[in-house]
């Protein structure tokens, strides 16, 4: 066996924790996870091949219904997604494309956008706010699409007001232009609008949902649009290395997620505004946004980031305890950290009380380190 690297020492920290906070709870093994997708009804059916299968043309026909689209396509990856979608929404030409800069296009796409396609990238927003029409309209020049991620994630979870959204989407349509959802995420921001998917997808032309974040799958993702618009995106697929042989594994965790996790999204948001409440009333903390919009926030700590991450591996080892491993600088706090919490599945094991008094101890944990 090769030699084990940082990153495999600590999956395997957390593989030994009792408990996790963030998201849901992660299988111990591939075998595990193999078994338990083993059990879905779909997984009598032949595996698919070069994106021919029933299970995966029966979770693109959900997924088509679900977001009120006339077509969607499974895409391995997001990034392949999207890149399609910029492609065709910019026609022959170089765009621009118009989007937040803290969106997850421009930066964990490693813009990709304009390095692989040549498209041209038009920033609009200030940061953890998300734009508005008016911004849009300021722009020095017509875009040819504009994306929005619902919700902002690197801006803290955010989400325009569906006044806002509307008006985005009606400034898009009187000047021809192109709107995508980046829905990565977009499970997580309906229960905030109260309202159905289709509803919300109805306002762009073409959008992007994940399977593994949110929803918990292993991996996948799919574009939904008109059917011209869809079907033009598969050569689009195959030259960016999408057409994987065979899916199945990630399709029927798409469809396990579909049903058990996105039904507790409404839940799981009242969770975390709890939780938020909590947390911001310890002195020196801080929450983003306050309340959370989403089932996600950022939250703010008076420790420096890599004194927390040392802490948090710590407590793992010590408590059995996985509250995270990531801290990054704070934008709120002097030479202070954030972290993000994101509830799922694994907070059905805490008590509130109990998140905030790990967090206590980790803080007090980083003082003695």
């Amino acid at each position: 066996m090769p030699a084990t690297r940082p990153a495999h020492a600590e999956v395997e920290l957390r593989n030994r924790c009792s408990r996790w906070l963030n998201a849901h709870r992660p299988p111990c093994s591939m075998r595990e996870s193999l078994l338990a997708l083993a059990e879905l009804p779909e997984a009598a059916l032949p595996p698919d091949v070069y994106g021919e299968g029933e299970a995966m043309q029966a979770l693109e026909a959900e997924l088509a219904t679900l977001l009120g689209k006339p077509a969607a396509r499974f895409f391995h990856k997001g990034v392949a997604a999207q890149l399609a979608a910029l492609r065709l929404a910019c026609g022959d030409g170089t765009g621009p494309v118009a989007l937040h800069p803290q969106s997850h296009i421009a930066i964990d796409e490693a813009e990709a956008f304009e390095t692989l396609l040549g498209l041209r990238g038009l920033r609009v927003g200030a940061p953890d706010t998300p734009f508005t029409a008016a911004g849009l309209a300021a722009l020095p020049e017509k875009p040819a699409v504009v994306v929005v991620e619902l919700p902002l994630r690197r801006g803290g979870f955010r989400l325009p007001d569906w006044e806002q959204l509307a008006a985005i989407s009606a400034w898009c349509r009187a000047e021809g232009v192109w709107l995508h959802f980046d829905g990565a995420r977009l499970w997580e921001a309906a229960p905030h609008y109260g309202r159905p998917l289709a509803d919300i997808a109805a306002l762009a032309d073409s959008v992007y949902v994940s399977f593994y974040k949110g929803l918990g799958g292993l991996a996948g993702s799919v574009l939904a649009g008109p059917e011209d618009f869809i079907a033009a995106a598969a050569p689009w697929q195959t030259r960016l290395a999408g057409n994987v042989y065979t899916l199945y594994p990630m399709v029927l965790s798409a469809l396990d997620g579909l049903r058990r996790r996105l039904p507790r999204m409404g839940a799981w948001r009242e969770r975390a505004r709890a939780l938020a409440a909590l947390l911001a009333a310890e002195p020196g903390w801080q929450v983003a946004p306050e309340p959370p919009q989403t089932n996600s926030f950022q939250l703010h700590l008076p420790v420096a980031p890599e004194k927390l991450r040392e802490a948090l591996l710590e407590f793992a080892r010590q408590q059995g305890f996985w509250l995270g491993a990531r801290a990054v600088g704070s934008g709120r706090i002097d030479c202070g950290a954030m972290v993000e919490i994101v509830i799922g599945e694994a907070a059905d094991d805490w008590t509130d009380a109990e998140a905030l008094d790990a967090w206590r101890a980790v803080l007090a944990l980083s003082a003695s380190l």
